[in-house]
């Protein structure tokens, strides 16, 4: 829709295009944060150290979430290094023949990264190493681990919905065609160049669908945080429908992303049935530890 939201003229270096993805993913990161700080404040956690661990959780979401995606799109960017490495007619068979072509060596090799670095990620995959990151410094800093997994899950969402909303305007993450009123057209050849999303059909809007689920269930999350019955309700609830969502969700994306067995699934399909599995075993393990208050001794 609007990949870009404007260029910045930078002397010497040219002008520096600032994409609105990357506006709302930061947007969305601040807003997680500051969730989060607010959740855990009511929670009586202090808030200054749920700001120091977000950092740490953001900088570990991005990378799970690029390998990941290069775990997904494995035949692709594989394909891309076997022509520079291996194939004769790639940047090193070239600098082999005659050394002045390692300039483009180097230009291949960083048009290789830079197509990485472009593509948004996989959720999946960030929101694995961001749970290794909570574990680590939750550990380090002896907090409770699902006290704190509880007053992230919501702040996570809200993110989570928020940077949909980049991937709408980008165009990635996009729906297969459709003919419903509310189907959306993508014309910015911008957008199709650069994450392949098909101009001029209308398209299920997918990255909305997704936001809207993420919002409603942040703001449930939060609404449950006051009533929870123990640690780790609230995280595991959220786990489990957000996999459940996103399981279907699935069924109306378009964009290449990975399948398993023999394309019966996608691999966030696969990654959502094993999430529900877990979500629904340790919901049941975490509720059979937690022994209800006696009334009488409430009372005595």
């Amino acid at each position: 829709m609007f990949p870009t939201l404007f260029e910045l003229p930078i002397p010497v270096l040219g002008p520096i295009t600032i994409h609105t993805y990357g506006v709302l993913l930061v947007f969305s990161f601040l807003i997680a944060i500051l969730v989060a700080r607010r959740l855990a404040q009511r929670e009586e956690i202090d808030g200054d150290v749920i700001v120091d661990m977000g950092v740490y959780i953001i900088l570990a979401a991005l990378v799970g979430a690029k390998i990941l995606l290069l775990v997904v799109d494995w035949e692709v960017y594989s394909r891309q290094f076997r022509a520079l490495v291996i194939e004769g007619g790639g940047a090193v068979g070239q600098a082999l023949g005659f050394l002045g072509s390692t300039s483009a060596y180097i230009g291949a090799l960083a048009q290789m990264g830079m197509s990485l670095l472009q593509a948004g990620g996989v959720f999946y995959g960030g929101f694995a190493a961001a749970i290794l990151a909570t574990f680590w410094y939750t550990r380090r800093y002896q907090l409770v681990v699902w006290k704190v997994a509880d007053i992230s899950a919501p702040a996570v969402a809200i993110g989570h919905g928020i940077g949909r909303l980049g991937c709408f305007a980008a165009g990635c993450c996009y729906g297969i065609a459709t003919d419903l009123p509310w189907g959306v057209t993508f014309t910015d050849t911008y957008s199709g160049s650069l994450v392949g999303v098909p101009l001029n059909i209308p398209l299920h809007p997918t990255q909305l669908y997704e936001a809207t689920t993420n919002l409603l269930l942040g703001g449930f999350l939060i609404w449950m945080l006051r009533r929870k019955q123990y640690d780790g309700q609230i995280f595991w609830s959220y786990v489990l429908a957000y996999a459940t969502a996103r399981f279907f969700h699935e069924f109306l994306r378009a964009d290449p992303r990975g399948f398993l067995f023999g394309g019966a699934l996608s691999t966030s399909q696969f990654i959502a049935i094993v999430g529900v599995t877990i979500a629904l075993g340790m919901l049941a393990r975490l509720k059979g530890k937690h022994e209800p208050m006696d009334p009488a001794e409430s009372t005595s």
